[in-house]
């Protein structure tokens, strides 16, 4: 017994220090957002702020168009979440349900994909979109993140699929359902947490991606907020740590609602496709 509990307690002081190590950044992050340049650079330093200021909030959307950037970077994020999960939905379904010559290859030629990195592709993306005027605009970035999610996602929903039983389409079919009902009405439903945990991985990779925009985004109108946050980084005189925190908490809002909103469909995401008897 008492070795039952020490192995419980050792588990429990190993969790708590991977929550302090997890949760303590962003603690000291907004609270430094709140805090004034002599509070910031106290030694020792504020744990906890001794005056509420709102100043750097202020500077963030007066002077670095905070409001832009964050702008930009819910578009791109949310155009590129759905046309990814409805283009993978399409392509996890048909490589589920049908068999046709190559599908295997097909199938590791996708992955293999997913693990070529994407700046090996940023010249070609560079010239292309030069010729095709759209370089340094949102669409352009849409493209691109698009295609370098769609691999990922195209497994995720196969796997998806997969785990649904192959006895209720035959039934669905014999009910007189075409292919494409059967996918709308029947096999989507079923995997709903599924598609937001994909969603999410979709969403939070184009929100939070900053090489690829670094190279083909260099307008202000046009930054993400990777790359307007970078920006308000100077090299030539003192880096505002308390405007930069305030940028950071900003950015981190859309996460917080993410894992607010979407807890209990992630949680089923494991079991995503299984079916009540």
């Amino acid at each position: 017994m008492k070795k039952y509990y020490a192995e419980k307690s050792a588990l429990y002081l190993l969790l708590l220090l991977f929550i302090v190590l997890f949760l303590f950044p962003i603690y000291w992050a907004v609270t430094t957002s709140f805090k004034s340049v002599g509070q910031i650079m106290k030694v020792p330093p504020e744990f906890f702020p001794s005056k509420w200021v709102l100043q750097n909030y202020v500077e963030v959307f007066t002077e670095h168009q905070i409001g832009t950037y964050f702008l930009n970077s819910l578009i791109v994020a949310v155009v590129t979440t759905l046309c990814t999960c409805l283009a993978a939905t399409f392509a996890g379904y048909g490589f589920s349900r049908f068999k046709f010559s190559g599908k295997a290859f097909w199938q590791y030629a996708i992955i293999v994909m997913r693990m070529v990195p994407g700046l090996v592709f940023i010249i070609p993306y560079y010239i292309i979109f030069q010729k095709l005027g759209i370089l340094d605009t949102l669409f352009g970035l849409i493209i691109v993140y698009i295609t370098a999610s769609l691999p990922l996602a195209i497994w995720l929903f196969m796997g998806f699929f997969d785990e649904l039983p192959a006895e209720m389409f035959e039934a669905a079919k014999i009910d007189g359902s075409s292919e494409f009902g059967i996918y709308w009405r029947i096999a989507l439903p079923l995997i709903v947490p599924g598609i937001v945990v994909a969603s999410i991985l979709v969403f939070l990779a184009a929100y939070n991606e900053f090489s690829l925009s670094l190279v083909l985004v260099f307008t202000d109108q046009n930054k993400t907020l990777p790359l307007g946050i970078s920006g308000m980084i100077q090299l030539q005189k003192d880096t505002p740590f308390g405007t930069l925190a305030a940028a950071g908490t900003i950015a981190f809002i859309p996460a917080l609602i993410l894992a607010l909103t979407t807890q209990k469909y992630v949680q089923a995401g494991i079991t995503a496709g299984a079916v009540k008897g």
